[in-house]
């Protein structure tokens, strides 16, 4: 946890959180807007019970070893949690699980236009407030944030370095009205952020493969972007609070999604919350009519009011300059290849998993003609408290594999080339199986806790409990050049499967690196691909089009006629 998470001093937007992006809806008025915003809260807390009474089902493993249960204790440290930015290193705020029969208060803080709202939604005299009441709430301050007069940009600091974003906190704390407010904000069951739609053309390019969601005329990687980091201090990053598990996102023009703060949880709890929230929301027709008057009852929602010195709205500046920068710097694509799908991949008698980890080794060889260190997530939740260990995709049987393809099966005899390393189809095969079964082997043994990474680690770990002097330093292993050669992921990647027409994408973990999420789907694979502008090396359009390339020529490799 804190090797990969807390640790970390670069800012947590787009280096650590995702962003997710559901199927856009169709809104013609801000009540439509408070609606759906409603119904996603309140499936929240329908869920929220189910945690508090720790009736969770536990999950079974459906692959390899079926039948092991798996540890569900991720799933509830992601609503009611948050990270909390420290110094040297970060720590972690995690809602308590109430005792039997104990009555529980919830709130969710909203965000519109910059200004922060605490929303009490369930109260332990009085039990929750139902959609109506919620809905009624949300359009109090749709109607109340655009009258207010330039709200401090509060949110901007927690997309800063940690270590600035732990000083400027804690100075913010001297004051008691404030602290009050990180409090209410850190212990919120989530974050709502009621958006803005980024203009059409921002990080306008040309789009590759299928054209996928549309809102208002935005396209997915513009919709990425929003859910990502808002688009920069002039569009929504001061609407979000980067530190929270979970953060909403709906945009008025119909774009919505989330952001999630990664150190609590793994994708695959995120991704079947969110889509439990998505399906609720999605399933009723939104009525039109205002909520009844027997919500007037209610308080207006608490505007969070801070007091701030000349020091604090300095820092807030600073920190918004250095996520604008970042913002810009972010090289982002969303590919959606059309070109077949999971079901292709199985009938090749093959995992789509293995089959797109090779192909984005094809890809990546293609481009650079070598391999380069790379990361996949693997789940350990066959372990209580596992999260998740690496497979090492780069392997010799993938490397003798696509140095094959690279190579032509004939001699170019029309430009007078010579070729001495032609490499027959049916080699190209011999050596796909092997890259195929070693591939295989590789996930196997990670997901049923073989894998060296943690183990490794482990013993890293366990030598600096020791307390290395000058004298008994840590062991060469760990101080070796190889070490962090091995551990520097240029490529970053991640299968991200829904069962919605959503996808989740990240940010690049090296300046010279690339993020690759994958979500399989029946007849196409949406990928979202990052890279950093400020690099010379890497470009997703390049990596996006050899993708492409590499995917087509991995299918007529598969389906050639048979000699």
């Amino acid at each position: 946890m804190n090797d990969m998470y807390l640790n970390y001093r670069e800012p947590i937007a787009i280096n650590s959180n995702p962003g997710m992006v559901f199927p856009p809806r169709k809104f013609t008025t801000i009540l439509d807007v408070a609606r759906f915003a409603a119904r996603l809260i309140d499936a929240a807390l329908d869920h929220k019970e189910i945690l508090n009474r720790k009736a969770l089902p536990i999950e079974k493993a459906t692959s390899r070893e079926a039948g092991q249960p798996l540890c569900m204790a991720q799933f509830y440290r992601i609503l009611g949690a948050s990270r909390l930015p420290g110094k040297k290193r970060d720590s972690q705020y995690v809602c308590p699980v109430p005792k039997d029969g104990e009555q529980t208060s919830e709130h969710i803080i909203v965000i519109c236009r910059s200004q922060l709202y605490c929303v009490p939604i369930q109260a332990g005299d009085r039990g929750r407030l139902n959609e109506d009441e919620i809905c009624s709430q949300l359009l109090y301050i749709l109607d109340d944030a655009p009258c207010l007069s330039n709200p401090p940009p509060i949110g901007l600091l927690t997309g800063w370095k940690r270590s600035l974003w732990a000083e400027a906190r804690e100075d913010l704390m001297k004051e008691e009205r404030n602290t009050r407010n990180l409090d209410l904000i850190t212990k919120a069951l989530v974050v709502v952020c009621l958006d803005e739609g980024l203009p059409n053309n921002f990080n306008c390019r040309l789009q590759r493969g299928g054209k996928g969601h549309i809102a208002a005329g935005r396209d997915e990687t513009n919709l990425a972007h929003q859910m990502l980091h808002g688009g920069g201090s002039t569009h929504n990053s001061a609407n979000r609070w980067f530190d929270k598990t979970i953060q909403l996102v709906i945009s008025g023009d119909g774009a919505c999604g989330l952001c999630y703060e990664h150190s609590n949880a793994e994708g695959i709890a995120v991704i079947q919350l969110a889509e439990k929230l998505w399906k609720h929301a999605d399933s009723f027709t939104i009525p039109s009519e205002v909520p009844a008057s027997s919500s007037s009852h209610l308080p207006p929602p608490e505007r969070l009011e801070w007091l701030l010195e000349a020091t604090d709205h300095k820092r807030i500046e600073e920190a918004g300059l250095y996520l604008d920068n970042l913002v810009k710097d972010l090289d982002f694509q969303v590919f959606r290849y059309n070109g077949y799908g999971k079901e292709f991949m199985k009938s090749c008698k093959v995992s789509p998993d293995v089959y797109i980890q090779l192909a984005l080794q094809l890809t990546y060889y293609r481009l650079y003609g070598k391999l380069t260190a790379t990361y996949e997530s693997a789940s350990v939740r066959r372990f209580r408290l596992g999260r998740v260990d690496c497979i090492r995709s780069a392997s010799p049987e993938a490397l003798a594999w696509v140095k094959a393809m690279s190579q032509p099966k004939e001699d170019d005899t029309s430009n007078k080339k010579v070729t001495f390393h032609l490499v027959s189809d049916d080699k190209k095969i011999l050596l796909w199986n092997e890259a195929v079964a070693a591939q295989t082997t590789e996930m196997v043994e990670n997901i049923l806790g073989q894998g060296i990474d943690l183990h490794i680690l482990g013993l890293r770990e366990a030598a600096k409990e020791t307390a290395p002097t000058a004298a008994s330093p840590l062991p060469k292993l760990f101080t070796d050049a190889s070490y962090r050669l091995v551990n520097k992921f240029l490529l970053s990647t991640s299968q991200v499967a829904t069962s919605t027409n959503s996808f989740m994408g990240y940010g690049p973990v090296e300046s010279d690196g690339y993020g690759a999420s994958y979500n399989p789907k029946t007849d196409c694979i949406i990928f979202c691909l990052s890279a950093f502008w400020s690099s010379e090396v890497t470009s997703t359009s390049k990596y996006a089009q050899s993708l492409e390339e590499s995917l087509n020529i991995m299918q007529s490799l598969l389906t050639r006629p048979s000699t």
